[in-house]
């Protein structure tokens, strides 16, 4: 499939439908431009679906029966108003926290069978067939589901009528529930919305009274209970007691004391503490004597703090100080022998034993504290020892006391918080408290509800958008076409030489070089000057999946384009089932390329000059009966070979290739082909197939034409890329 020339000839080589390549050259699905385009493509067929639903709402609306919804609107509360104080305890903490199911639970309270009983009974629903006309209801009395009798059946299509005209909602931002009622009478959904409001707040009042009830009976039985208990503990207690001749010193004492694990004080163990507190007591004192004792014997007499400290000792120090300096001064004028001088020495003496006199004393008293200290700790530790024994028995039969004595208080604190329960509960048994008020009674409607026609009208624009865009998905995959140059591309894998839009007057604009169209076949002939370095392809085949898409219009307009170069053109029409080039060139179908092969004309014979200069023809000539034995023909390669000696360009208009072979037979005699594709008209499998075909024929795909390609029909519009906006200043000729 490679174009069989060297330099840039990589440029025409097809790209695989599906390929890595062909999917990046693939325009990009479900962009917003290609959506338009289909919508666009089947803009007739979403404005009729659009026109259907909206008729069919409108007829709806017309045809539907005029219902009238009346609404009532409930407070609801968590917490009912506190009367004693004491309400809050019965409201459950969960509901505090998640009031969204709280008032889910009340929305379903209010649909609740037992609510619409009690409508139906109070407004006596379930007496004859008034409510039943009313809301249009026919009832079969023939019809009774099996196990029921016919007034049983008659209520269960009163209450399931009640259900689906009631209807309860709620904002979600306030506590406020609108309880609505629809049904074709006004006054009727007035009535019985105000009942169901009505009805559910003397449900809720029931059931709060019959909650008192039962927590009050409830309680009853555990006091008694409790109570029982109680009784069994403490005689329990008192018995152990008794039969292990345990007393307890606090309790006997009117005190407060206990051990520190709260088992009960006997008289053992509170000697025991006493005597403890005294030995602790006696070992402190013993130490602080015996401190004081060894200070005392480490140092002299009179130097010991105590002696220096006694009043009369500082007494008498102070007298022989003065006498002893009364002695000084004798000696200085007498001798010691003087008797004044020997009565100051003796008083002096004297003043001396009865000062170490008392220092004795003070002495002895310090060392008789401590001995005493002693006695003392050893007498309360030989106290303590005895009782020990006597403790230690004491205290397996003071710990199975505590035991049944714990068991006895905590059956005390249930039994009084169960009576104080009782106590509160039986007095708010008395108050009604409710958590729900009545906001607005309904009123009877002055409009309908139902039907709506803004809503109709909506709901049929809804369903037209989703039918429409099915419709046009639909189309675009069961009928899908290849109509722009993004899509030739991907659908063919090959290079696009070129796009030439639809024209109206195809000829007068072939025939002006400054149309668009001409300008569109001189970019194809520049697309086919550039896909090697040798220039233009020496034989060039048209081809295309059917016919009727333009190849014989596009061979015709592309040798128009060379012969405006200087180039030597010749047309050769090999499509000898529908032959088209003589027609354009308005020339007879005779002496042609059918006739040149079999021999029965020369080439000078069926050569023929057109008007166009430059431009020579072979028309296809007589049709044979066999075309495609005709193209195999050895005949046919020669004269391709001489054709191209003698012109610088062969054009060659083949027949499709869609269920023929002879596009097929004829691509590997040429240099090159070009797949014609029209706009709008060929689906990619197709084109696929056709161009499988000419792989197989070993034929060298140069590229392809989009021809007859109009944006605007496709739905691009012409400010896409798709779009021409380029002129010239002026077409004079």
């Amino acid at each position: 499939m490679q174009f069989p020339f060297d330099g840039s000839g990589a440029a025409a080589v097809p790209l695989a439908p599906g390929s890595p390549a062909a999917e990046a050259q693939a325009p990009r699905a479900g962009g917003l431009r290609e959506i338009w385009a289909a919508a666009y493509r089947a803009r007739w067929w979403i404005a009729g679906i659009f026109a259907l639903c909206i008729a069919l709402a409108i007829v709806a609306a017309l045809l539907s029966t005029r219902l009238y919804q009346a609404t009532a609107t409930v407070e609801v509360r968590q917490e009912a108003e506190k009367v004693l104080g004491t309400e809050a305890d019965r409201e459950g903490a969960s509901s505090r926290l998640d009031s969204e199911r709280f008032m889910q639970t009340q929305l379903d309270i209010i649909r609740s069978r037992g609510v619409a009983e009690a409508v139906a009974e109070r407004q006596g629903l379930f007496r004859g067939n008034g409510f039943l006309d009313a809301m249009r209801v026919e009832v079969d009395p023939t019809r009774v589901p099996l196990g029921m009798t016919p007034r049983d059946a008659r209520r269960e299509v009163i209450l399931d009528t009640l259900a689906k005209g009631m209807s309860v909602r709620y904002t979600g931002t306030t506590r406020i529930a609108q309880i609505s009622f629809t049904s074709p009478d006004p006054r009727l959904s007035a009535r019985v919305a105000n009942a169901f409001a009505d009805a559910y707040i003397r449900s809720n009042l029931a059931r709060k009274a019959n909650s008192s009830v039962y927590a009050l009976d409830f309680l009853r039985d555990q006091l008694r209970e409790a109570q029982a208990r109680l009784e069994q503990t403490e005689q329990r207690v008192v018995d152990y007691a008794r039969r292990t001749r345990i007393v307890d010193a606090g309790n006997a004492a009117g005190s407060t004391a206990s051990t520190d694990n709260g088992r009960p004080q006997s008289l053992i163990t509170a000697q025991l503490v006493q005597l403890n507190q005294a030995y602790s007591s006696a070992v402190s004192e013993r130490i602080a004597a015996e401190q004081k004792w060894r200070q005392i014997a480490q140092i002299p007499p009179l130097s010991t703090p105590d002696v220096l400290s006694n009043s009369a000792v500082q007494q008498l120090i102070d007298r022989r100080a003065s006498v002893e300096a009364e002695y000084r001064q004798q000696l200085t004028t007498r001798r010691e022998d003087y008797p004044t001088v020997v009565a100051a020495r003796a008083q002096i003496a004297e003043l001396d034993r009865q000062i170490g006199a008392i220092a004795g004393n003070i002495r002895a008293g310090v060392r008789s504290a401590y001995r005493i200290a002693q006695a003392r700790e050893r007498q309360l530790s030989g106290e303590i020892d005895a009782l020990k024994s006597g403790t230690l028995a004491e205290q397996n039969q003071g710990i199975e006391l505590s035991i049944l004595r714990r068991e006895a208080d905590t059956n005390r604190q249930q039994y009084e918080a169960l009576l104080r329960r009782f106590n509160a509960l039986n007095a708010e048994s008395g108050v009604q408290t409710n958590n729900l008020a009545v906001v607005d009674r309904a009123s009877i409607p002055d409009r309908t509800s139902w039907p709506k026609l803004s809503l109709n009208l909506a709901l049929a624009l809804i369903l037209g958008m989703l039918l429409s865009a099915l419709v046009v998905f639909l189309r675009e995959q069961l009928f899908r076409r290849v109509r722009t140059p993004d899509e030739v591309t991907a659908a063919t894998g090959l290079s696009l030489l070129g796009v030439v839009p639809t024209s109206s007057t195809p000829n007068e604009d072939l025939a002006d070089p400054k149309s668009f169209q001409s300008d569109a076949y001189s970019s194809v002939r520049t697309s086919l000057s550039l896909l090697s370095s040798n220039g233009t392809p020496r034989t060039i085949m048209f081809t295309s999946t059917q016919q009727g898409e333009g190849k014989s219009t596009a061979c015709r307009a592309l040798a128009l384009s060379l012969a405006r170069l200087g180039r030597r053109v010749v047309l050769v029409d090999v499509d000898l089932r529908r032959p088209n080039l003589h027609r354009l060139f308005e020339q007879d179908n005779t002496r042609g390329f059918s006739n040149l092969v079999t021999g029965q004309t020369s080439l000078e014979e069926s050569l023929r000059h057109t008007p166009e200069s430059n431009v020579d023809l072979i028309v296809a000539g007589d049709i044979p009966p066999n075309p495609t034995e005709l193209m195999d023909s050895p005949r046919v390669r020669a004269l391709f070979a001489e054709l191209a000696s003698r012109y610088d360009v062969v054009l060659i208009d083949s027949a499709p290739v869609l269920g023929l072979a002879d596009a097929v037979i004829l691509s590997s005699e040429v240099e090159a082909t070009i797949y014609i594709v029209e706009s709008g008209r060929n689906a990619p499998r197709m084109m696929q197939t056709s161009l499988s075909r000419l792989k197989q024929g070993g034929g060298a795909m140069a590229g392809a034409v989009l021809l007859k390609f109009d944006p605007g029909r496709s739905g691009y519009g012409y400010g896409t890329e798709y779009g021409y906006s380029y002129d010239y200043g002026s077409r004079k000729r």
